[in-house]
């Protein structure tokens, strides 16, 4: 099982001569949706990063296969003490029970003492297409209420797309 995960961004040299480097690494280079020269290398190695500037995430419950294919879709929550708990049993119940068009999910907690109250959900799919059809799940609208970007919600997502 899956208990920690990390990732870094870079240019593609960088990141293909880190993949080079650590042959033995569970890495997924991937490229943050169509229009972005933004590139992130997620290692699934469940090992102490090696990253010199890593985003490290303590994975709290998983699902998830590291030789999937397809698209990750990362959403980033960071909700008021009011509905921490909420959005925490939420996220785990649907990390338990997962929707069928998704391949996994993990659901993470940034390991940084500034950002401990954030809460990482990670869903891998199939394509595009499945994430559009997932989005219209009751699952997916059980998230409605803290995707909102208001003072009590901080809320991101990106797609992120295979390139190796």
């Amino acid at each position: 099982m899956l208990s920690k995960l990390s990732l870094t961004f870079g240019s593609r040299q960088i990141l293909q001569d880190i993949i080079n480097k650590y042959p033995d690494r569970k890495f997924k280079l991937m490229q943050a949706s169509v229009h972005s020269n933004n590139l992130a290398l997620f290692d699934f190695s469940n090992e102490p990063t090696i990253f010199k500037s890593p985003v490290e995430y303590t994975v709290l419950g998983e699902r998830l296969n590291s030789n999937y294919r397809g698209i990750l879709y990362y959403q980033s929550f960071q909700v008021d003490n009011d509905h921490q708990k909420v959005l925490f049993n939420t996220l785990s119940k649907m990390v338990d029970d997962p929707s069928p068009l998704i391949n996994g999910q993990a659901f993470l907690q940034v390991d940084n003492k500034d950002e401990s109250t954030t809460l990482v959900l990670l869903t891998a799919l199939n394509d595009f297409d499945d994430l559009m059809a997932w989005k219209e799940t009751e699952d997916f609208k059980q998230l409605a209420s803290f995707t909102t970007r208001d003072p009590n919600n901080t809320y991101y997502d990106e797609v992120y797309r295979p390139l190796m």
